[in-house]
């Protein structure tokens, strides 16, 4: 292997000797003086320093031993721990003055008021320390702590001065034989070296620039012959090792960009799945309550009534389970939006109190929630929705005692706080709480224990509002949740609305006509019972055609369309609504029915603005809105 060749310095050069000499005396004056006058002068600060800390150490020694002679008046006690500490700290003088500046109690020289540059001052209060008593956050002053004076003392600055005299002469001296030195070995070093040094330099310089193909070219023979060899070594496996890197770089990259595409494929396989598989079981669940509901309408003996209330519990059940699943799915799906505002916190409170009240009593525990006059600045239905979750799982996880929610303010922020008295976390699964699903003492799966999805909610709540949440644990003594929530401007705070006794009536007009759009014929014979037993007209359909035609053999249209999102073919409900609306001209009011919790599915329909019910959906819920909506003035269709 043939290397690019490098020029040699000759080492004959007539000036080679009195530039060396140059180029060694003069970096060494200057690293020399740099030397002296950095260590000079740590020196000197470091004996300055020591005899301040001297004084200020005998100062702060006083201060902590005198407080309760002089609460005793054995001042002659104070003057013999005055000579004391002169005597072992070596002071000029000190005194004791009190409050007033009256003198107390001195020993030495007492000039410690007059200027003197011979001397050094410290002081220090003399303070006797407020007692402390016990409270509910442990243990705080019962008042303030009580002056009782000052002391004073001096020390010599004779040591320091001698010190420096002798520092700068040392320093000179220590310069003088540096500069020697250098001359002597810069003169010996001029010739030769100087040049081969400068080749192996070259190469250096030319290796960290990235040419790892060049070498030196200096006889292996002494320091410097063998410095030049282990150069060429180092290049050589510099150069190995960077084609070794770049070969292991690109198999990390291409395996790396692998792996990430096999996540993303799985995350979205899983995505689809759960979507799909949401749909599926909400449909026959769906036609299940339908059912239930008008089973209940039409029987009435007791012991069936029972049987039918207990179906129906079953079915709320599973229908709690899919609603959960649906808050984490638009969540993710960035469905739910914040409307931060300035508000009171305490309505909010009590509200919690209301509800939780009950709750608590029948377990035995004690709910405490401390009042609180603070306005924050967040989305209020948000912080009541994450306060629920909180407290509903302290009550649920405490056995005894209690659960306590408490504010404190933290500069411009308010922590409110949840603690329980109950099984307690421990440390490795303080976070895995925060997962759906994931629930630390119930691996039964008991459903009266929750769902697991309590706390991943709060979790993804608190991220879109910008709330830091935290939890402190141990097992055995509880828990603490908190949320720490933005203070806000009482000036900017709305008044709540006035409240009124009118409201809308919950019987539908005479003559009310609904279409219902579902492919699955379950549904619609679940609806057509429901409807009857409401006395409302109802016109069901599997698709778009069929219901234009039940339509046009009525002529007339409906009053309201309820429609499912999923339908069979290219087509879905927004367009089924749309195409009714243009064939009518009017904008007939809509609801959207869907049991598919994927994202993609819940940001269209949110974009659509219709009123959304998730299957399973409560009957109850449909009347109300039904209601709502047949009795809202018909607009004219958009567009």
């Amino acid at each position: 292997m043939k290397y690019p060749a490098i020029s040699l310095p000759s080492p004959w050069d007539a000036s080679i000797r009195s530039r060396m000499l140059m180029i060694a005396l003069l970096p060494a004056l200057l690293a020399a003086l740099v030397m002296v006058v950095h260590f000079t002068s740590r020196t000197l600060t470091a004996a300055e320093n020591a005899l301040h800390t001297r004084a200020a150490n005998a100062a702060r020694h006083l201060s902590d031993i005198l407080p309760y002679a002089l609460i005793s008046g054995d001042f002659a006690l104070v003057r013999h721990q005055l000579e004391s500490e002169l005597t072992d700290n070596q002071l000029v003088a000190a005194r004791v003055i009190d409050p007033q500046g009256r003198l107390i109690a001195s020993s030495g020289e007492l000039l410690l008021l007059a200027p003197d540059n011979t001397r050094l001052y410290q002081r220090a209060a003399i303070v006797l320390p407020a007692p402390t008593l016990p409270d509910e956050t442990g243990f705080q002053p019962a008042g303030e702590n009580r002056l009782l004076g000052e002391v004073e003392v001096a020390v010599a600055r004779d040591e320091v001065e001698a010190f420096r005299r002798d520092t700068l002469l040392n320093a000179v001296l220590l310069l003088a034989a540096a500069l020697a030195l250098s001359g002597i070995l810069a003169w010996r070093l001029s010739n030769r070296l100087a040049g081969q040094l400068q080749h192996v330099g070259q190469i250096v310089e030319r290796l960290a620039e990235g040419d790892l193909g060049v070498r030196t070219r200096l006889p292996p023979r002494g320091e410097v012959g063998l410095l030049s060899t282990g150069v060429n070594r180092m290049a050589e496996a510099l150069q190995t090792h960077r084609t070794e890197l770049e070969a292991r770089v690109r198999e990390a990259t291409a395996d790396l960009a692998a792996k990430k595409d096999l996540a993303e494929r799985a995350n979205q396989a899983k995505s689809r799945f759960l979507a799909a598989a949401s749909h599926d079981l909400r449909q026959p669940l769906h036609a299940l309550s339908l059912f239930v509901a008008a089973l209940k309408a039409r029987i009435r003996e007791p012991e069936t009534q029972t049987l039918i209330e207990n179906i129906e519990a079953s079915t709320a059940a599973m229908e709690l389970l899919f609603n959960a699943l649906l808050d984490i799915s638009r969540l993710d799906a960035g469905a739910i939006e914040a409307h931060p505002e300035h508000f009171a916190l305490q309505p909010l409170l009590d509200n919690l109190a209301k509800q939780f009240g009950a709750l608590a009593t029948e377990k035995r525990l004690r709910l405490r929630i401390r009042p609180c006059s603070a306005i924050v600045h967040s989305d209020p239905l948000l912080i009541e929705r994450i306060l629920t979750n909180l407290i509903a799982n302290a009550i649920r996880y405490t056995d005894d005692g209690g659960v306590l929610v408490g504010c404190r303010r933290r500069g411009r922020m308010l922590r409110i706080s949840v603690v329980d008295s109950g099984r307690g976390i421990p440390h490795d699964q303080q976070e895995s709480v925060f997962q759906e699903f994931f629930q630390l003492h119930n691996p039964a799966r008991d459903r009266s224990k929750g769902l697991g999805l309590g706390l991943a909610i709060v979790s993804r709540l608190a991220r879109l509002l910008g709330h830091p949440v935290a939890v402190r644990s141990r097992p055995g003594h509880g828990s603490t949740f908190s949320i720490d929530i933005p203070l806000g401007n009482p000036g900017q705070v709305r008044a709540a609305p006035a409240i009124t006794t009118s409201r809308t009536s919950d019987t539908f007009p005479p003559d009310t006509l609904v279409l219902l759009v579902d492919d699955e014929i379950a549904i619609l014979q679940g609806m057509a019972e429901l409807f009857d037993n409401w006395n409302v007209g109802l016109v069901p359909a599997r698709n778009a055609d069929e219901a234009e035609q039940w339509l046009d053999s009525l002529e007339r249209a409906p009053d309201v369309i309820v429609s499912d999102y999923r339908l069979p073919g290219d087509t879905d409900g927004l367009a089924v609504i749309d195409r009714l609306r243009t064939k009518y001209g009017l904008g007939i009011p809509a609801i959207v029915l869907t049991g598919d919790t994927a994202p993609e599915t819940l940001q269209r329909i949110n974009r659509a603005g219709l009123p959304l019910l998730h299957k399973p959906l409560r009957p109850a819920k449909l009347r109300a809105l039904l209601t709502h909506l047949v009795q809202q003035p018909r607009a004219p269709a958009v567009g």
